[in-house]
């Protein structure tokens, strides 16, 4: 019997049409000798379909086709076995689920709780736990973990919508130690979404009340104009750490959502991605030993993107983002170490496994005849 692997995309995320081609892309890529694809598509409503018509990206550019056709289910523990149950008066059984690839981005996606939503019903996954997918997703964390591990990055000052409204003086103390310009970021978004780039001290009041419409929480650092920006991706497989070959990202200005999903980058001259870059021996092993370093210290899982930003001036190195699910799972950057898009999905399924044979073999309950001792006025008393 083959494994049945449920792909869980879409979501309540700004990033919800991204994590739709990621999934509709690895899906066509699974190796289906081995594994029965299911697609589990949760949409914008919080409603979960499944069924073969969501494997193909046509069924997206109309909803009401989704609503009208796809089946519509919910993903249940009953008596330990994974089931995709149809809603309704009569419920049935639609299908078994052994492991579940999430294939998410994004805030309320990406962040730990679709990870979260199956750690409380039991079912495996693959990638990330989460904490690391929570710490990957909040670029303030993960920068303090980064940085107290001895990793580069750069100065930073962070704060919540309320701290803003109740000392916004202090901030803008704290914001003025830095360098302009300065880079205003969402915290807990990705894909470059609600970026504002400040080049004087008086735009920087308008710039983050316009980054915190899309999240309370509020990154502010010093933006490297003079720079290189390359990626790296990591996957783990049999107790070691592979490093891809590594990206460089052209870009005039600040890479936005639109220019690295919505255009030919072939043809945009203005935007271009040259793999494997051209940079010298020493910066790329300085790079493959950072991402290494920084895919441990977050203690992650699976693929993950190290995004870095190159200081041309001061000739160094900081990493920017951390992304625990990248978008097509950097699938092109591992071609190079004779690693294809099926042999990679089949790594971290794999990976996933193995780690589902070690957590059987761990302690689950305290048997610690508490409840045997324990009576009605011991409970009130207690403290």
């Amino acid at each position: 019997m083959k494994l049945s692997i449920g792909v869980i995309f879409g979501g309540r995320s700004l990033e919800h049409e991204l994590s739709i081609l990621t999934a509709v892309q690895a899906m066509d890529n699974i190796d289906k000798e081995r594994y029965e694809v299911v697609p589990i598509y949760i949409a914008k409503d919080f409603t979960m379909y499944t069924g073969g018509m969501l494997r193909h990206i046509d069924s997206y550019k109309d909803f009401n086709l989704i609503n009208r056709y796809a089946i519509k289910v919910n993903l249940i523990n009953k008596k330990g076995k994974f089931i995709l149950q149809t809603t309704g008066i009569i419920k049935r059984e639609y299908k078994e689920i052994h492991l579940v690839f999430p294939m998410v981005h994004g805030k309320a996606a990406e962040d730990g709780s679709i990870v979260g939503y199956l750690e409380t019903l039991g079912i495996p996954y693959v990638g990330s736990d989460i904490f690391a997918s929570a710490v990957g997703q909040d670029k303030v964390f993960a920068k303090q973990i980064l940085a107290s591990n001895g990793l580069p990055v750069t100065d930073f000052v962070h704060f919540t919508s309320d701290d803003y409204q109740m000392d916004k003086e202090d901030i803008f103390k704290e914001i003025d130690k830095l360098s302009y310009p300065l880079i205003v970021k969402p915290a807990r978004l990705g894909s470059s979404i609600g970026i504002e780039v400040v080049n004087r001290k008086e735009e920087l009041e308008s710039s983050i009340e316009k980054v915190m419409l899309k999240d309370e929480r509020i990154l502010v650092e010093e933006y490297i104009e003079v720079r290189n920006e390359y990626n790296m991706a990591v996957l783990a497989s049999k107790g070691k750490l592979i490093g891809s070959v590594i990206e460089r990202i052209e870009k005039d200005g600040v890479c936005d959502y639109y220019d690295k999903y919505h255009k030919d980058s072939d043809s945009d001259d203005n935007y271009k991605r040259t793999y494997p870059a051209d940079i010298s021996k020493a910066l790329t092993e300085e790079i493959e030993k950072t991402s290494k370093k920084a895919y441990k210290a977050l203690a992650l899982s699976g693929v993950a993107r190290i995004d870095y930003i190159y200081d041309i001036r001061k000739k160094k190195l900081y990493i920017n983002e951390i992304n625990t699910i990248p978008n097509f799972f950097c699938h092109h950057l591992f071609d190079d170490k004779n690693i294809d898009y099926r042999e990679l999905l089949g790594i971290m399924i794999k990976e996933s496994i193995d780690k589902i044979h070690k957590r059987d073999n761990m302690v689950k309950t305290l048997d610690d005849q508490m409840f045997k001792k324990v009576t009605s006025k011991d409970v009130k008393d207690m403290k």
